[in-house]
């Protein structure tokens, strides 16, 4: 028997997802001391030194405490490979275990969304809110911010590995780009990363600490959204477990879903919001029919070279090498630099996999680490007992679509997921043509002077029938995963509208990358944290007008 829930709180806003938009979204909305604000997160508090210091993040990427572990259904293009997708579990979501790599993505995939029906989110439109998140000190001020909640941090110059690289990409004909956050975004360049002196700047770091003592926001840790209330085609709350307790909390305004792409939908789907068949399917009675959730899931595929280095300036040394790791944490204890400093790439090259592409479509990037797949940061996980590094490779428009949804009504049951990589042949021809312009960059001067030999997957792989059995063996996540309740015209093809309200039931709103139509080419996590500035300018707006009309119609009844 279910346990019975009781009521004992109440709020203006519930926020349901303390991640990347959710923790932006919170703060913001709260900046009116008139409004009450709750935001719910299932897992704990972000104060793991794992978590502040960028590279300790190995240590957590395996950890059920701060990750969810979601598996894949096996794929079918990739030898009906499982794949793991791990998100984050904690206050400030994957944002506080990601790669740090800060990217907004490419002006014209933003653009591209009006062509869709998604009004207000083109690249002019999120300008604004990309500025007022961030601060970069050395960025032009009319394209940069400098002074938002997260730090971003410029690798120009980092190390050797990465300036051979950018080198060699600039011997291979690539432009060099001095700032790809400025809206030039293809061409070679090095990375920019959300830190700050050094520490990880997640948007629980950036938004949550800084207000942890305002009186009108709540921050619930450690308690698991099983539903949103729904009365009247109406969203009055949510009900939660929290401390063993099942308790209803009540919405006065709004609920605001963000709890990524593959909870966000699930919750949806809890809730009685989604296709008929499958609710009834699981028990779960229909509140409003909307066949778009849960659809449309999309991912960067991602295959790799590895190579190993002629140098031991690579995080394999540092991980590996008693006198590395005392060198390396000196820099980082006296100036907030070198290794330490960065969890995942240093460089890469966004380019255009054949010339009559109307825009880039595929991305390199280096990484200072090799193993036996994304998830080998450590010795025990398959990390090369050499110096190594590694050049990914990611198809950056995939043409192919997957879903998420429950199998269970049972609100701690993970969801079924299947992306369907390679599900289009069109992606894996952008990977190879990947493999094939990271073998390029290579054999340039700057570069070449760095490698002992391709490790991955070995200058005996040539053909491009045996680089396709490579990248089918080899295809993994790249943790970009957006369009679960994707933005739409309306009910027949989306989940939200532009404004970002479930369609056709009211005070409910979806905030986060489930919302992108399709992926801003790159790095998802400033598009999100950008999303959450927006959302809360939304909500402020749409409120403010509803008080506004409502003092006129208090005025006419006073004539």
């Amino acid at each position: 028997m279910a346990d019975k829930a009781t009521t004992k709180a109440e709020f203006d806003f519930i926020v349901i997802g303390a991640g990347s938009a959710g923790c932006a979204l919170a703060n913001r909305l709260s900046e009116d001391d008139f409004s009450r604000v709750l935001l719910i997160e299932a897992g704990g508090k972000d104060d793991s030194i794992n978590i502040k210091i960028p590279l300790m993040v190995v240590n957590l990427l395996k950890d059920p405490k701060f990750t969810w572990p979601f598996v894949t259904e096996p794929q079918a293009a990739l030898n009906d490979r499982v794949q793991l997708w791990t998100r984050g579990r904690v206050l400030g979501g994957s944002s506080s275990i990601n790669g740090n790599v800060y990217v907004r993505g490419d002006p014209a995939v933003y653009d591209s969304w009006s062509e869709m029906g998604v009004a207000g989110w083109s690249w002019a439109d999120m300008l604004p809110y990309f500025k007022r998140m961030e601060n970069y000190a050395v960025g032009d001020p009319a394209t940069r911010g400098k002074s938002g909640p997260i730090g971003v941090t410029s690798l120009k110059n980092f190390d050797p590995l990465a300036d051979g690289y950018v080198e060699a990409c600039r011997e291979a004909g690539f432009p060099v780009v001095e700032d790809y956050n400025d809206g030039h975004y293809e061409g070679a360049a090095y990375l920019q990363y959300s830190t700050r002196r050094g520490y990880r700047s997640s948007s629980a770091a950036g938004y949550l600490r800084p207000v942890e003592g305002r009186a009108n926001l709540a921050v619930w840790t450690d308690t698991v959204v099983t539903r949103v209330l729904i009365e009247s085609g109406r969203a009055t709350g949510v009900e939660c477990r929290r401390g063993g307790e099942l308790q209803q909390v009540r919405a006065k305004k709004e609920v605001i879903i963000s709890a990524g792409p593959i909870q966000s939908p699930k919750l949806l789907e809890l809730s009685g919001i989604g296709n008929p068949e499958l609710l009834r399917s699981n028990g779960i009675d229909v509140v409003r029919a909307l066949a778009s959730v849960g659809e449309g899931l999309q991912d960067h595929p991602n295959t790799r070279l590895t190579f190993e280095c002629s140098q031991p300036i690579t995080i394999n040394d540092v991980l590996q090498n008693p006198v590395a790791k005392v060198r390396e944490g000196l820099k980082y204890l006296f100036r907030g630099k070198g290794l330490l400093s960065i969890c995942s790439a240093t460089a890469h090259t966004v380019m255009r996999s054949r010339p009559d592409e109307t825009s880039p479509d595929l991305k390199i990037q280096l990484q200072p680490f090799s193993g036996k797949d994304r998830y080998a940061r450590r010795p025990q996980d398959g990390l090369d007992p050499h110096s190594g590094f590694t050049v990914g490779v990611m198809a950056l428009k995939p043409k192919s679509r997957g879903w998420v949804h429950i199998c269970s009504p049972d609100p701690l049951a993970f969801p079924k997921i299947d992306p369907k990589y390679l599900d289009s042949p069109e992606d894996a021809k952008v990977l190879l043509a990947g493999i094939k312009a990271v073998r390029r960059v290579a054999s340039y001067p700057s570069l070449k002077k760095l490698i002992v030999r391709e490790t991955r997957p070995s200058d005996a792989v040539v053909t491009d029938e045996q680089l396709m059995d490579y990248i089918r063996e080899t295809t993994q996540t790249t943790w970009h995963v957006v369009g679960s309740c994707t933005m739409g015209r309306d009910a027949s093809d989306s989940v939200v509208d532009s404004e970002l309200r479930v369609h056709g039931v009211g005070g409910l709103r979806v905030a986060d990358s489930s919302v992108f139509p399709t992926i801003p080419s790159s790095n998802t996590n400033a598009p999100a944290i950008a999303l959450g500035e927006k959302a809360a300018d939304i909500i402020k707006r749409a409120w403010s007008n509803r008080g506004q009309g409502a003092a006129a119609r208090a005025a006419r009844r006073a004539l």
